[in-house]
């Protein structure tokens, strides 16, 4: 027994230690888990010394606590007891050593994240009810992502209360995906899909995001949006260095989406046509004395029916355009994306329409706590097109939110945000609304 033996018992040691460290540190503070890793570290360091000790005296064929052999014969050829002891002992270590990821994922277990939040909410909006201002139960989200080598998975279950006051339970995320290298991830499964800069970093966990609220028409489907926030299909992803900077690309093919009964939907369970909703999102982060900034362009195009009791009235090809750029350098943070419409009628014969949606958030961080923020927002959307005149939110409007968002701890912001809202169609309406929220994560 040599060297690589004591290597071995020696990366054993301190893969055990390491392995253990998350279990124990789970139910620690952060300052509780710096000086339990200590402990352990010096521990593990005391027990490697230890072993390499032994080993040692092992090879000599002695106890570590015996002086020297009287004879160099003595010392060479050890008792067949020692021998056997040191063969089974060398075969556990080469063992232990062959799986150490076996063991220590063993110990971890699936990682499991989550984000919850709470709140407050008052609007002047018309609403068929009478319903105005209350306390609010925002979305437990759940999510797992395991890793198996390259194999990567990604599952988000959120619960939620739905307007009715009911529980409402969705598999926001499903992803299956296979890493190549940097350059490439493939994904199966259904996605967010990578348009812009927002819908692609920010889920449904609140905590992570700065504003209480998402822009309106880039919310989630259920939520107003009339974009396809989510999708299920195929993405390729990726990201390799060039020209001082840092390129990253999406493109993706998935079922196109549908219509129905004001909502969009974007066919979890097979697609209503022959046509693939596709896209790409390519972005380049910048490097030098821009480094933290990136800007991007995005193109996505699919057909889409409306249907009414079952039947299609009708079937627009909704093909957009546009840029985004996201800028985090020196407290700084700014997100703005632009989306072009040409949607052309297939079925009814009014023609190709044009509109125009897009969103520009600017906020700054004090003291790394506070953080006050303004967005202005605005749809410009023609209302002859059947693809968002269908929609129940696709109304033309313009908003300006202004918000404080407040770090109680790294895992736990404190939000207050405000707006007004401008709707322009038919009878022009304002209305003001405000929120407070309450997010952590785990």
């Amino acid at each position: 027994m040599g060297i690589s033996t004591k290597r071995a018992i020696a990366a054993c040691g301190a893969s055990l230690a390491v392995a253990l460290t998350p279990c124990v540190a789970s139910a620690q503070d952060e300052a509780q888990r710096v000086q339990q890793l200590e402990r352990k570290l010096e521990e593990s360091l005391r027990l490697i010394d230890q072993l390499n000790r032994r080993l040692e005296a092992l090879e000599k064929g002695k106890p570590a606590t015996t002086a020297a052999p009287a004879s160099a014969s003595a010392a060479a050829a050890p008792a067949p007891a020692t021998q056997a002891r040191i063969e089974a002992l060398e075969k556990t270590v080469t063992q232990m050593a062959s799986t150490p990821s076996t063991a220590s994922e063993a110990l971890r277990g699936i990682p499991l994240h989550g984000f919850a939040d709470v709140g407050y909410e008052h609007t002047g909006q018309p609403r068929t009810d009478t319903r105005k201002s209350g306390f609010v139960l925002g979305n437990l989200d759940l999510f797992l992502t395991p890793e198996f080598g390259r194999v990567r998975t990604l599952a988000e279950l959120v619960f939620e209360v739905d307007e009715s006051g009911g529980l409402a339970t969705d598999l926001e995320r499903l992803q299956l995906g296979y890493t190549f290298s940097d350059a490439l991830t493939g994904w199966v499964g259904r996605f967010h899909t990578p348009y812009g800069y927002w819908n692609a970093a920010f889920h449904h966990g609140a905590q992570i995001q700065t504003a209480v609220t998402r822009p309106r028409f880039i919310d989630f489907e259920d939520k107003g949006g009339i974009l396809p926030a989510h999708a299920v299909g195929i993405w390729l992803t990726g990201h390799t260095r060039a020209l001082g900077g840092n390129w990253q690309y999406d493109a993706w093919l998935a079922n196109g989406n549908r219509i129905q009964e004001g909502v969009l939907d974007f066919n979890a369970r097979r697609d209503d046509n022959s046509n693939k909703f596709a896209g790409v999102n390519v972005g380049y982060r910048l490097g030098g004395a821009l480094d933290g900034a990136v800007v991007g362009v995005h193109a996505m195009q699919q057909d889409v029916s409306v249907y009414v009791e079952g039947d299609a009235v009708s079937r627009t090809r909704m093909a957009a355009t546009g840029a985004w750029l996201y800028v985090d350098t020196a407290g700084w943070e700014a997100i703005g994306e632009y989306y072009r419409f040409r949607n052309k009628d297939l079925m009814n014969g009014s023609g190709t329409h044009s509109s125009w949606a897009g969103f520009l958030q600017v906020g700054y961080t004090f003291a790394d706590l506070w953080t006050p923020y303004y967005r202005w927002e605005k749809a410009a959307l023609d209302a002859s097109d059947a693809y968002f005149a269908a929609q129940e939110s696709g109304r033309p409007y313009s908003r300006n939110s202004l918000g404080l968002r407040f770090a109680l701890n790294p895992n736990t912001a404190v939000k207050l945000e405000g707006n007004r809202t401008r709707e322009i169609l038919g009878e022009e309406k304002s209305y003001s609304e405000w929120r407070a929220q309450l997010a952590v994560r785990f």
